[in-house]
């Protein structure tokens, strides 16, 4: 037998006034500092607020914020409707669109052309002289991969009409991600951009 085994093991001052702690638990004393909310919950008089836009509006601070995201949703559709878009240009009295999708293992392009309203309106617009002159538009379309590099150029004319008309052409890489035009339209060059679209 070890002599070690029969001596008490002593407690530390802080054990001691652990031991000699009493708690006691009173609940309105607790909570009689707390903020109203919590107050209401524990005297159960909150009541939940039910449906979606009642809770959106439910505190002032809701209200911010469900104010806030409408202004930010609102002020990005402005931006997307009004904002400037590489794929649309006027030049020459013309306004020109190009747009770009792939279908079938390939890339098509196109860029719509026609006069702007207000072009046909001037009597000093010669598009019946151009109609007749045949002038051409010349388009040069390059198709771009995702790294920038260009995987295919190609050049393509139409004759001037007095409605809508369009310059048309495609490419066969699948890689293509977006596709760059450079118009020459009566002396006027004109650079355009489109993403390609996926169509199924």
């Amino acid at each position: 037998m070890a002599f070690y085994d029969n001596i008490p093991e002593s407690k530390s001052p802080e054990q001691d006034a652990e031991e000699n702690l009493v708690f006691r638990y009173n609940r309105q004393e607790r909570i009689k500092n707390a903020p109203k909310i919590v107050q209401d919950y524990y005297a159960g008089r909150l009541n939940p607020t039910k449906g979606l836009f009642k809770v959106l509006v439910a505190t002032k601070f809701n209200r911010f914020m469900l104010f806030t995201v409408a202004l930010c949703f609102a002020v990005l559709l402005i931006v997307k409707i009004f904002g400037n878009r590489p794929n649309i240009a006027t030049a020459s009295g013309f306004e020109l669109e190009l747009s770009a999708f792939k279908y079938d293992e390939s890339v098509y392009a196109q860029i719509k052309i026609h006069p702007l309203k207000k072009s046909l309106a001037d009597k000093n617009f010669p598009i019946e002289r151009y109609i007749k002159d045949r002038e051409k538009i010349l388009a040069t379309f390059s198709f771009v991969d995702v790294d920038g590099q260009t995987l295919d150029k190609i050049q393509k004319s139409a004759e001037i009409e007095k409605k809508a008309f369009f310059i048309r052409t495609n490419s066969s890489d699948y890689d293509i991600m977006k596709v760059d035009a450079v118009v020459d339209i009566l002396g006027q060059k004109v650079d355009l951009t489109s993403n390609v679209a996926r169509r199924e």
